[in-house]
């Protein structure tokens, strides 16, 4: 009897950790261990961030130029993106401190393993 409980639990177990990954990969929410909380939300704006890893060094920078210059919230913003295969370097001018981070965000979600070097500045209106 107790072999067979032991059984059944393994199974529920197996079942729910397997359910539990394909509901992961069916909605599209791979996220990076190392930033969870950081990925996840940027994977809902970005859906594209999620193979990053993957990319080569001018597919990553095309991506972030793409996608900073079509963000309507960066729509007066001079941005310039250096990326080589270990950096993403951002220069340029913005209006406001949330235009600056908005830009860092969006870096962080195609750069990889690449770190950011947000050297933007903010100018005000």
């Amino acid at each position: 009897m107790k072999r067979a409980v032991c059984i059944l639990a393994v199974v529920i177990a197996g079942w729910c950790i397997g359910h539990a990954r394909a509901s992961a990969s069916s909605s599209g929410s791979a996220i990076d261990p190392v930033f969870p909380s950081a990925q996840a939300s940027l994977q809902q704006s970005y859906p594209q961030a999620q193979s990053s890893w993957d990319l080569t060094t001018p597919e990553v920078q095309r991506l972030i130029e793409e996608r900073l210059t079509s963000e309507s919230a960066l729509e007066n913003a001079r941005i310039d993106v250096k990326t080589d295969d270990g950096a993403v370097l951002l220069t340029g001018k913005v209006a406001s401190e949330r235009q600056r981070e908005l830009a860092s965000e969006i870096a962080k979600a195609f750069a990889g393993n690449r770190r950011i070097e947000n050297q933007i500045e903010v100018r005000g209106i």
